[in-house]
């Protein structure tokens, strides 16, 4: 009897373990942001790479959770992190206005923003933000910088232009028909490297901090443990290098 009741109890445990596994899943939302995630065309099936993409794939694999990454224009991935209770949303700044929205776990990789402009416009002569309302801004719609910036007295149709993507304004920018766009020097050598050109092509004129760090930011209905798990996961690599490693990679390349 005691055998048997035993028996019952392991059975018992192997379906709860085998239910928990089964509800390890989620849906990582994204937006085409390289070099923290794009997705890599080069691969069966176009998987989403990246500085953050390879930091958060690996960290899945750590805590034992499935996650499927899947890219959208920004405002569409927002809806949809907020909207699928077993979903999250990355590269994203933690900010006032967002923190109630999510659970946050990292930081996850990131770099101090500002406007650039071409170093072969020197006549694009602003060195604070009410200078820079002289000349074309190119925001990405949605974006924690387009907030800002409207807050400061920027105006569409007089001094911001609206992009669906923080990278689309670049070939504008070479070419010189958008004066100052919003980048770091993470991301700048990246999309400066996509038009063949090197990264001193642009230089920043001022420094944005409006907002903190990039985070995954997961639904409130995500369980408290997984989040936990990806915390702890994402500690992990940055203690063993592995985290920096994947960041060093990217900007070698």
């Amino acid at each position: 009897m005691q055998q048997l009741a035993w028996a019952l109890f392991g059975s018992l445990l192997f379906l709860s373990s085998a239910q928990a596994t089964a509800d390890d899943q989620l849906t990582l939302y994204t937006e085409h942001f390289p070099p923290y995630n794009f997705e890599d065309n080069g691969t069966i099936g176009d998987q989403i790479r990246g500085i953050n993409a390879d930091i958060l794939t690996q960290a899945c694999v750590i805590a034992k959770i499935k996650c499927d990454m899947q890219m959208y224009p920004w405002l569409r991935a927002m809806e949809l992190a907020q909207k699928n209770p077993a979903s999250g949303i990355f590269t994203i700044s933690r900010t006032k206005s967002r923190v109630p929205l999510f659970q946050w776990v990292g930081p996850i990789a990131s770099s101090k923003a500002y406007l650039y402009r071409l170093v072969s416009r020197p006549e694009i002569a602003a060195s604070t933000l009410e200078q820079a309302k002289q000349y074309s801004i190119a925001v990405a719609h949605g974006d924690v910088y387009e907030e800002f910036l409207l807050s400061k007295g920027f105006e569409y149709g007089k001094n911001l232009i609206e992009f669906r993507s923080k990278s689309e304004p670049i070939p504008l920018f070479v070419q010189g028909k958008v004066d100052l766009v919003i980048g770091s020097d993470i991301v700048i050598p990246s999309w400066l490297a996509s038009h063949q050109l090197p990264a001193d092509t642009a230089v920043p004129v001022i420094e944005l901090t409006t907002s903190g760090n990039n985070f995954l930011a997961l639904n409130h209905a995500v369980p408290a443990e997984l989040a936990i798990r990806l915390q702890q996961a994402i500690d992990q690599l940055k203690q063993n290098g592995k985290y920096q490693q994947i960041v060093d990679s990217y900007q070698s390349k």
